[in-house]
């Protein structure tokens, strides 16, 4: 294996490439032969004279060193060697949400409820963090994720979420979305962000409301053109996931109708307000949300020894592509739930059906306990 340096780190493999920087799988070796892996980022040599993306990419480094919680990619080190700018950060061992379902659908085995709701209530939990993170003078940094997508949240094999790429979030230091760009991936964005307008932490629960519509439904949100997937966030309310899952619990789709208000001030009002509503239903019903249960489907799906195979070549997962791009089984039933996957053309989009049948109580007339409401704003004079 040929190897090259830079700076502290040994670069062993190019893993990817993005629109400003290399990714390498690195080693940063010390005393008594003590090392650990890590990925570096490497900023293409021509753009390191180009102002605003040397930046971008200084800033991405620098504000997720601010950030210290179990669901965040960490980001050990910012430098310079012989003139290449590089970001030195965590080696997350796993696979992307979007290539977990894909993977899932392959197998025959489509995500359970309980694990899509685990992947959420990590990743609300991940935001909630950024969002309340305070500078060192104790004052707000006002960080909004603006790109939570499902090829930004790996799964670890011990079924831990680790959310990555800030490389494109607004800090109140930071505020260029008011210059009129848009910034982040369309079929992702709130209405807001889609208009170019100023975000809060409400735009990141609206991305992660898409995100849940689309893990327990196994179909995409909002498809077609840029332009028509802009046009349908702005002016059309999300659809209903019973209308594409029969049986979809009436609770659950409460929650997902309210991260995904057009307006903010009807929206959930935080992550972590999303993730307790997702906790109390999964308590009602019985679900177990946890890392376990997500590291029981990993298994299901991507066997230690293909898992081993894969960190070997150091690729996030076999296939490439859009969220729901694929699907190859002509059929599959699990548990209680009935499967009908739809082949398709590659790059357009699968469809997923299947039952769902929450457990009920008895003593509610409606069959269900407490369904979370959208919040309401108060009335004006």
């Amino acid at each position: 294996m040929s190897t090259r340096r830079l700076g502290p780190y040994e670069l062993l493999r190019k893993i990817a490439a993005g629109g400003m920087a290399d990714v390498f799988y690195a080693r940063e070796w010390a005393a008594a032969g003590f090392f650990r892996d890590v990925v570096v980022k490497r900023l293409f040599s021509h753009l390191a004279d180009h102002g605003p993306t040397l930046r971008s990419f200084q800033f991405e480094a620098k504000l997720m060193s601010e950030l210290c919680h179990p669901n965040v990619a960490q980001v050990y080190d910012l430098g310079n060697a012989d003139g290449t700018w590089y970001i030195a950060m965590e080696l997350v061992r796993g696979m992307n949400v979007a290539d977990v379902v894909r993977t899932g659908v392959r197998a025959t085995v489509p995500m359970p409820f309980a694990v899509a709701l685990g992947i959420t209530m990590q990743m609300a939990e991940a935001l909630h963090h950024a969002h309340e993170r305070r500078d060192r003078a104790g004052d707000p940094l006002g960080i909004v994720h603006r790109d939570v997508t499902p090829q930004n949240v790996v799964l670890t094999h011990d079924g831990v979420a680790k959310l990555l790429d800030f490389g494109v979030a607004r800090t109140h230091a930071n505020r260029d979305d008011r210059d009129g760009g848009v910034k982040g991936t369309y079929g992702y964005m709130s209405p807001e962000q889609v208009r170019g307008r100023d975000v809060d932490r409400r735009a990141d629960v609206f991305s992660l409301g898409v995100i849940l519509w689309e893990l327990t439904t196994m179909s995409r949100l909002f498809r077609g053109t840029d332009v028509q997937v802009m046009t349908t966030v702005v002016e059309q309310d999300a659809p209903l996931p019973s209308t594409r899952v029969p049986g979809y619990p009436s609770d659950l789709e409460a929650i997902v109708m309210a991260a995904l208000r057009r307006d903010p001030d009807y929206r959930i009002a935080s992550a972590a307000d999303l993730a307790v509503h997702l906790e109390h239903f999964a308590m009602r019903n019985g679900l177990l949300v946890g890392p376990r249960a997500l590291a029981a489907y990993l298994q299901q799906i991507w066997p230690v020894e293909r898992a081993l195979e894969q960190e070997l070549g150091l690729v996030s997962g076999s296939m490439s592509g859009e969220f729901g791009a694929l699907a190859e089984r002509p059929e599959a039933r699990t548990g209680a739930r009935d499967w009908r996957l739809r082949d398709s053309l590659p790059g357009q989009d699968f469809e997923v059906l299947h039952t769902f049948e929450p457990e009920t109580d008895p003593s509610s007339p409606s069959g269900h306990r407490d369904a979370p409401r959208s919040p309401r704003r108060t009335p004006g004079p």
